[in-house]
């Protein structure tokens, strides 16, 4: 028989999955499309372009700061109060480099402001999602996601009357934020259990890495901008859809391999090991027969008049893209063992050569490089977590 924690386990990957997959209903399926139908191909490849950044600088930072709250409650009992001067100091920074952004992209000092203020918000949104990660409490996450969902159809009436795109997000991430304040107790205030100095060292390992896991998630959007054009950006968008959509995935499902390996009583052994890459290659071998099958259908159904250029990129950009997503599944099996470093060196490394390559090559292949640099590094980056997962994990609980 299934125990008890076995469903409740499966419950969560649910729960988790669900909740991303609302999201991304409404705004792939919903926001994106609108705005294409309405304001055409350079809208919104504007729009992924400085969205690209939000979901690589304040992503990163509130990740980060959720993640090292995770990995540090296994050894020692810190409070909210501990965590308040990171937080305090991310979102400066966050405001700082957003709002600069603007500016040097030539954008209104109004524009900047505004910037400013939503990767802020997006940042602390992604930091209080900790708070049901620390419970295990992922019908709350689902829900927390679900209202945010609601937020962004909300916001794109508030882009239509006023033209501001900004407040779509806003809105959005904004519902969320004030769902976890409303509801959770991760803002108030607590007296401080173990100071700042093991926080501070644990956070800035782990930023640094999934800085440039982000940006190697994401600075397609940036480069492909920069090099060719914001039309550019949309049909990558466009054929990568599916498999976007999935990596997109890695973060509620990260939580749920986070949260539950870093529990104080979780082991993880080389038998677990086994069935985890069974299981993770599997899925990824399904995700890309989807892609591979849904990709025409998408694109058909919501971007008819781009079929023609962009479907001939879908088998390699997804291949790519799914490998990706598999790869980063075990970066989380491999940071939740508390290999902050050796998560920081792989990330860094492969994010670095990555970036140099994608530039070198969209310069001269287009799309098609972009394509074949993700697929190759990817898949290496795959090999390289796997065979350290093997060697550094032990054979038995004994």
């Amino acid at each position: 028989m299934i125990n008890k924690k076995s469903l409740k386990t499966v419950g969560d990957l649910i729960y988790t999955t669900m909740a991303v997959v609302v999201l991304n209903i409404v705004l792939q399926l919903v926001v994106y499309p609108l705005i294409t139908h309405f304001h055409g191909e350079v809208v919104t490849g504007n729009i992924l372009y400085f969205i690209g950044f939000i979901y690589i600088i304040p992503q990163a930072f509130g990740t980060a700061l959720s993640n090292t709250r995770l990995i540090i409650r296994k050894d020692h009992d810190a409070t909210n109060a501990d965590y308040t001067q990171m937080l305090t100091l991310t979102c400066v920074l966050s405001a700082l480099i957003c709002g600069y952004i603007g500016l040097a992209d030539d954008m209104s000092i109004g524009f900047s402001v505004l910037y400013g203020l939503f990767s802020v918000i997006y940042l602390i949104r992604a930091y209080t999602q900790v708070e049901f990660r620390l419970k295990l409490d992922f019908k709350g996450y689902f829900l927390y996601y679900c209202l945010s969902s609601v937020g962004y159809l909300i916001g794109l009436i508030f882009y239509f009357l006023t033209n501001i795109w900004l407040l779509i997000f806003i809105v959005g991430e904004g519902l969320g934020v004030a769902y976890t304040l409303l509801f959770g107790k991760l803002l108030s205030k607590e007296p401080r259990g173990i100071g700042s100095s093991l926080i501070n060292k644990t956070f800035w390992v782990i930023a640094a890495s999934l800085l440039m896991r982000d940006c190697v998630l994401h600075f397609d959007k940036v480069v492909l901008k920069q090099a060719i054009s914001a039309e550019v950006v949309t049909h990558y968008f466009v054929v990568s859809f599916l498999a976007k959509t999935m990596q997109m995935l890695i973060n509620p499902v990260n939580t749920l391999i986070m949260s539950y390996l870093t529990a104080k009583d979780a082991v993880f052994t080389k038998k677990t090991l086994l069935k985890f890459t069974a299981f993770s290659l599997g899925i990824g071998a399904a995700f890309y027969l989807a892609c591979i099958i849904g990709t025409p259908i998408y694109v058909k159904l919501f971007y008819p008049s781009l079929y023609d250029m962009v479907i001939a990129y879908s088998p390699i950009v997804n291949l790519g893209l799914v490998i990706g997503f598999v790869s980063l599944l075990f970066m989380a099996v491999l940071l939740s063992q508390g290999k902050t470093k050796l998560h920081g060196v792989i990330e860094c490394v492969s994010g670095g050569i990555y970036i140099l390559a994608a530039v070198r090559f969209i310069s001269t292949h287009g799309i098609w490089g972009l394509a074949y640099v993700t697929l190759f590094l990817n898949l290496l980056k795959l090999i390289v977590v796997i065979g350290t997962l093997f060697l550094t994990t032990k054979k038995s609980e004994s």
